[in-house]
């Protein structure tokens, strides 16, 4: 009886340990990913539509979830900078570029539903996975951009950078880990079978 506690308390750290070697695994390929499709986009012009049209919908969203730590913003148009944070009597700019808002989290996604939706699931549960991946990896970037600005804010740009460039990455990565895990275990549901 003791052996066999033992033995299931053992699971949840095997688990963590697993997906520990997964996310170290797949973390290279996600960051090169990232730059070769930050190349693509700048070389067809893809970019200006996202700067022009999606930062600043994301630099409000952004506004909006820091708003309860009692951070006030500046909203600004054009290139210069997406938002201002007023602190004190200073103004913090924040740049939110077209390549900061989890474009290509979004298309890793997608990478993702074409073969994470192969199997035979109801039509019904694979439409709530979708909106559930979707809403999700939006909701996660702008939580991964609403703690940058909070760094910014609250302790420096130097933090707030190394969160950016490093750790943005994991952010996706650990999401997709998740909500994967969500989808099989509760989501998805067999199809009728055929014959």
């Amino acid at each position: 009886m003791e052996k066999e506690i033992k033995t299931d308390q053992k699971a949840p750290f095997k688990m963590a340990f697993l997906g520990l070697v997964i996310l170290l695994t797949i973390l290279p390929f996600v960051t090169t990913f990232n730059s070769a499709l930050t190349e693509l986009f700048l070389k067809m012009g893809w970019y200006r539509w996202i700067q022009e049209t999606v930062a600043p919908i994301e630099a409000r969203l952004v506004a909006v979830m820091i708003l309860p730590f009692g951070i006030k913003t500046v909203i600004t148009p054009g290139y210069e900078f997406t938002f201002a944070l007023l602190k004190g009597n200073e103004y913090l700019p924040v740049l939110l570029s077209w390549n900061c808002l989890g474009w290509q989290s979004l298309l890793l996604l997608g990478l993702t539903f074409l073969t994470g939706l192969q199997g035979n699931y109801t039509v019904i549960s694979k439409l709530k996975c979708i909106a559930i991946g979707l809403m999700g990896t939006m909701f996660v970037n702008l939580f991964r951009m609403s703690l940058i600005t909070l760094l910014i804010y609250y302790v420096n740009r130097v933090a707030a950078v190394i969160i950016h460039d490093y750790v943005a990455a994991l952010f996706a990565v650990l999401w997709l880990l998740f909500f994967w895990w969500f989808s099989y275990s509760f989501v998805l549901e067999p199809g009728s079978k055929e014959a």
